[in-house]
């Protein structure tokens, strides 16, 4: 079998040519459905169309599990195919000299100071699936600036899918069920600093350890690790600017909100929080049905201090801040499975980037 493009001037002269050949063949549909796409995009353009438009979406990408260098692959090209709109650079370094990369994204990259919604992903390497939605989101929104007009205008979106590469890396080669960074001592078999236990909000306090072999041990300090002081370094310095941020874990099908360090501690805009993340679950829910759990990871499941969530929301003052957990058995996500979760996730990540607007 072979495939053929053909420009749609010649089409009939060269499907006619075909016929006189006696030659099978199958006519590919795809003008008809780019010119359908246009025409929707044209008669759609109120936000409560935008999920229901018809989208020129990802494939081959999102039918497996990439590694480090096919990640930052496909960071890069979409960067280079999308000039105007995005931005691929670097935080900083791991432990191990990895690149900690980004993508911004904005109607106009080099325009004026943005709102910003930030989102990371895979804070532990085994969460495999996470970056995975991170970068969905990326494609989507690159691929189809004109029908998310509305959900970019006078925001940016600022991508750190893969915040632990050490530890993902190592998740693959070495331990699937590896959670923390790669962070070793001098005289010491054990390794690693989880990376969630280290951000300076109550560091230490409930759901960590200072013992190194424990998969909750939370460093030397708060900000102790590399991964983590890059992170905090943007936030800090875009606090003012930074509405929303988002810190994307698997699994279990939660949507968290400070305070995660005590069970006892409520945030004093936890209604407006509660509200905003209900409104996400139902727009994943709209996909297939999956139903999240919504509250503090203190009340839900239990307490733990030095979270991303905690930190941006208690120390910056950012008005938003939620951790999400993704679907997912043990850490495990069937390869047909990954495509479903990113278009579900998807929606829920577009309910909370609108309400960035807010602020």
């Amino acid at each position: 079998m072979s495939i053929v493009a053909v420009a749609p001037t010649l089409q009939g002269a060269f499907e006619a040519r075909l016929n006189q050949l006696n030659a099978r063949f199958v006519a590919n549909a795809l003008m008809e459905e780019m010119s359908s796409y246009n025409e929707t995009l044209t008669n759609c353009l109120n936000s409560e169309c935008e999920l229901n438009r018809p989208r020129r979406q990802a494939r081959g990408f999102f039918s497996h599990f990439p590694r480090y260098s096919e990640i930052l692959n496909y960071m890069s090209a979409l960067a280079a195919r999308h000039p105007k709109n995005c931005r691929y650079e670097s935080l900083g370094r791991t432990f191990e000299g990895r690149h900690i990369a980004a993508l911004s994204i904005s109607l106009n990259s080099r325009g004026q100071a943005r709102r910003v919604a930030y989102i990371q992903a895979a804070a532990h390497g085994r969460e495999w699936i996470t970056p995975l939605t991170v970068l969905y989101l990326a494609n989507e929104l690159l691929n189809n600036l004109r029908a998310f007009r509305r959900v970019l205008e006078d925001v940016e979106i600022y991508l750190v899918p893969l915040v632990n590469s050490d530890g993902y890396e190592y998740s693959f080669t070495t331990d699937r069920f590896w959670r923390k960074n790669r962070h070793r001592y001098a005289g010491r078999t054990c390794a690693g600093v989880d990376i969630n236990r280290n951000f300076p909000n109550n560091w230490n306090y409930n759901g960590a350890s200072q013992n190194l072999c424990s998969e909750v041990y939370s460093g030397t300090g708060p900000i102790s690790e590399s991964e983590t002081a890059a992170i905090a370094r943007y936030l800090e310095y875009n606090r003012h600017r930074v509405k929303l941020s988002l810190d994307v874990h698997s699994f279990g099908k939660f949507l968290f909100y400070p305070f995660g360090y005590s069970r006892n501690v409520a945030a004093p805009t936890r209604n407006l929080l509660h509200s905003v993340a209900q409104r996400a679950a139902n727009q994943i829910a709209k996909y297939r049905g999956t139903q999240y759990t919504i509250g503090t990871s203190a009340g839900i499941l239990y307490e733990a201090s030095g979270g991303l969530d905690d930190y941006a929301y208690g120390n910056l003052g950012i008005p938003m801040s939620f951790t999400v957990e993704l679907p997912g058995e043990n850490f495990h996500v069937a390869r047909s499975d990954i495509i479903h979760i990113c278009k579900e996730t998807f929606a829920g990540f577009i309910e909370f980037i609108r309400h960035v607007s807010l602020y």
